[in-house]
């Protein structure tokens, strides 16, 4: 089998969430290696399958108003009210023989509690519900690749200048006034990261001198919780034939210094960082094990460590739970589904996707707070 292939076979594992017995698993791996030939985001190694998965557009806190979720009970169990939603599903296949271009997108429409299709192969709903954050085309010639801000009231997309190029993992600040797009151009100047101005659509970049050899898994730059600076994974390549290793978690400031680095003993931070609501900690998943780490993030000191098969994590629901994506076992067939565990891995609610985003490459997650009546079994 071909290094193309195998990488190709290992992606369908992780990155398609309905992965199914291996006839299904075959053709999946056909489709990820045709994709390939067009570069899509351009993220190589573990980051590429985090990326396709891991996307919150909120620091994952309580109902709106509130710091976080209420606090589980002394026995453990999760609060009764149900603060999150999932707002939009991205990446939905378009056909099995069809490239990225042709995936679609399912947005949650809070005034009827349905899913909406829309053509972007990426959607990421700001903090607020009011702008979508949306990608097209993939990077070939036939389907350039850009970005822009959908107008959930208008329906109109503002379009952000220039193409996409080898840029990825596009994220909300937490106050929603500005994107962090990670920028990875394949040579010469430039590597590091663009913030841009919601308001005005202008784009500031940010070169990271030491980003192309501390970055070897393609890790994207994520916000910390206060929206000041970002972060990114550290990464070596230890053996040609293993996913490059995480070493440690490197702070910026938004001119692109570096303020500190905090080692780590692997894992990897995922697109929307997985901080915890104070910012203490944060949580790390390795997207082939399913091992995940609670490190201090002062320290780096993994203070739990357990595993939950085929789970990346999303984000936190509360200060003594996550929410991670799993694909599902061989009684579920393969099906995929949110989990909110406690930090041990022990699973306390399950959420199946909605009807037609089984192959969703992103989940994004959001308040529930304004849900009208008839959507409130969509909460959890």
């Amino acid at each position: 089998m071909s290094t193309r292939l195998e990488t190709a076979v290992r992606d369908a594992l992780d990155e398609l969430a309905d992965a199914a017995p291996p006839p299904h698993l075959a053709q999946g791996a056909i489709r990820r290696a045709n994709r390939q030939r067009v570069a899509r985001f351009a993220v190589a190694g573990v980051a590429a399958v985090t990326a396709a998965f891991v996307v919150v557009p909120l620091a994952l806190g309580g109902p709106a108003g509130t710091d976080r979720a209420p606090a589980p009970d002394v026995a453990g169990q999760l609060p009764v009210t149900k603060p999150f939603v999932v707002t939009a599903y991205g990446g939905v296949d378009g056909a099995a023989d069809l490239g990225p271009a042709d995936d679609y997108s399912l947005l949650l429409d809070p005034a009827t509690g349905s899913y909406e299709k829309i053509p972007y192969n990426q959607a990421v709903p700001s903090p607020d519900g009011g702008q979508v954050l949306v990608h097209q085309g993939d990077n070939s010639r036939a389907h350039p690749s850009r970005r822009g801000l959908l107008d959930r009231k208008s329906g109109k997309v503002r379009w952000l200048p220039g193409d996409a190029g080898y840029t990825s993992g596009a994220t909300w600040s937490p106050d929603g006034r500005q994107i962090l797009i990670t920028n990875q151009p394949k040579a010469g100047p430039g590597a590091g990261f663009l913030i841009v101005d919601v308001a005005t659509l202008t784009a500031r970049e940010v070169e990271v001198p030491d980003v192309r050899t501390r970055n070897a898994g393609g890790a994207t730059f994520v916000w910390t919780p206060d929206g000041k600076g970002v972060a990114l994974t550290h990464s070596v390549n230890r053996s040609e034939s293993e996913p490059a290793q995480a070493t440690a978690i490197g702070f910026y400031d938004l001119a692109g210094r570096s303020t500190r680095t905090v080692p780590v003993t692997g894992g990897t931070l995922g697109v929307n960082g997985a901080f915890s609501a104070d910012g203490g900690r944060v949580a790390l998943h390795e997207p082939f094990s399913g091992k995940i780490r609670i490190v201090d993030v002062a320290t780096g000191a993994v203070r739990q460590e357990f595993s939950v098969p085929t789970a990346v994590v999303l984000g936190w629901y509360d200060s003594e739970h996550l929410i991670v994506r799993t694909r599902g076992d061989r009684a579920s067939a393969g099906q995929p589904f949110l989990n909110v565990v406690d930090l041990t891995g022990r699973v306390k609610r399950t959420v199946p996707f909605a009807a037609g985003a089984d192959t969703a490459q992103q989940v994004h997650v959001g308040s529930s707070a304004n849900l009208p009546a008839g959507a409130e079994k969509l909460a959890f």
